[in-house]
C-alpha cells in the first residue's frame, strides 16, 4: 500500500479528535506531535522550540502511525478506538 494512504488514513483519525495546531504528518510544527520520514525510517517526536523531543524511530509506516496515536493520548480506551479507525479506513483504500 501507498504511504500517501497510510498519512490520508492518520490525518482522517486525528482530525475527528484533535486540531490540525497540535499534531503534523510529514514534518516539524511547533507545540505538536510530528512524524516525518528520515533516514530510512520515520520519525515520531513532539516539537517544542525548535527541537524534537521523545523520538522514536520507526521502520515501516505503519509503526509510526500507531506510535503517532500513542503519542497522542494515554487514555488506553482511545488508543484502543483510534488505532482501529485506522486500520479500518486503510482496509476501505486497500
Amino acid at each position: 500500500m501507498e504511504t500517501r494512504k497510510y498519512l490520508e488514513a492518520l490525518d482522517e483519525v486525528m482530525s475527528k479528535r484533535y486540531s490540525s495546531k497540535e499534531y503534523c504528518i510529514g514534518g516539524y510544527q511547533e507545540e505538536s506531535i510530528c512524524l516525518q520520514y528520515e533516514n530510512n525510517g520515520w520519525i515520531v517526536y513532539n516539537g517544542e522550540r525548535g527541537n524534537r523531543y521523545d523520538e522514536v524511530k520507526c521502520d515501516t509506516i505503519l509503526k509510526a502511525c500507531i506510535e503517532f496515536i500513542r503519542k497522542a493520548t494515554q487514555r488506553v480506551e482511545d488508543i484502543s478506538a483510534m488505532e482501529n479507525e485506522l486500520l479500518i479506513s486503510l482496509s476501505r483504500v486497500a
